[in-house]
C-alpha cells in the first residue's frame, strides 16, 4: 500500500470534492506545471507565472512563491496566525499544512484544514488564469476570490470554516 500522511486533514476536512482531488494531485507532485511539462518535452513557461523569480512547480506555487506568501499572511494575519506564513526554505506544501495544524486548537483545525484547501485551490486557479489567459497575478484578486468563496463554502456547509470568523480586508 501507499502511505499519504496528511490523507486525514484532506479527506476529513470540509471542500468541495474537486478541490480536495487537486490538493491530492498538488501534494503528490502531479499537477500539471513547468517541472512536469518539461520533463514530457511540452511548452511551458519559463518562470512562475507569479513572481517570475524561480522555476515553476507545484510546491513553489503554493509555499515559496512570493505571491502565495502574500496571500496566506493576508488569509491568516486576521486569525492571529501570521506567524503560519510559509518561509521562503518551505519547499512541501505538506509538510508547511502539517506544521500549522498542530499550532491551532484542535476545535479549529477543521475549519483551518478548509481554509488551507480553499487558499491553494483559489491560488492555483489564479496561476491558471495567469498562464492559460495571460491575466496579470494580483494578490488583491486572489483574496477577493478567497471571500466570496468563503461565504460560497459556508452557506454550503462548512460550519467549521464560518466558526473561523475569518475576515478578510481587500
Amino acid at each position: 500500500s501507499v502511505s499519504f500522511e496528511p490523507w486525514k486533514r484532506l479527506w476529513k476536512s470540509w471542500a468541495p470534492y474537486k478541490c480536495k482531488v487537486f490538493l491530492w494531485l498538488a501534494i503528490r507532485n502531479r499537477c500539471w506545471t513547468a517541472d512536469r511539462l518539461a520533463k514530457r518535452g511540452l511548452t511551458h513557461p519559463e518562470r512562475c507565472p507569479f513572481c517570475d523569480q524561480e522555476d515553476e512547480d507545484i510546491q513553489h506555487i503554493l509555499t515559496t512563491c512570493v505571491v502565495s506568501r502574500q496571500v496566506w499572511y493576508c488569509i491568516f494575519a486576521p486569525l492571529n496566525l501570521a506567524t503560519c506564513t510559509p518561509r521562503q526554505r518551505e519547499r512541501c506544501f505538506a509538510d508547511w499544512w502539517r506544521k500549522i495544524s498542530k499550532k491551532v486548537d484542535r476545535d479549529k483545525r477543521k475549519g483551518l484544514n478548509s481554509l488551507v484547501i480553499l487558499g491553494a485551490w483559489i491560488i492555483w486557479k489564479q496561476r491558471n488564469a495567469s498562464v492559460f489567459d495571460g491575466l496579470s497575478p494580483s494578490v488583491n484578486s486572489i483574496l477577493r476570490e478567497i471571500k466570496e468563496e468563503v461565504g460560497l463554502w459556508c452557506w454550503a456547509g462548512a460550519k467549521k470554516l464560518r466558526e473561523l470568523g475569518l475576515v478578510l480586508d481587500v
